[in-house]
């Protein structure tokens, strides 16, 4: 029984890592399009403004 636990461990710990990462980059690629997105708006308003 308690090798059962213990060789569910590393399982459990790769997991739980592997949901971390893909969080992280779902959050990394949220935030990318966001500053995309504000970067898009404010060349066109210069533009704009100057044109």
């Amino acid at each position: 029984m308690l090798q059962k636990a213990l060789a569910a461990l590393p399982l459990s710990k790769i997991r739980d890592r592997a949901f971390e990462g893909a969080f992280f980059s779902v959050a990394l690629i949220a935030m990318a399009g966001w500053v995309y997105f504000i970067t898009l708006l404010l060349v066109r308003l210069f533009l704009w403004f100057f044109s």
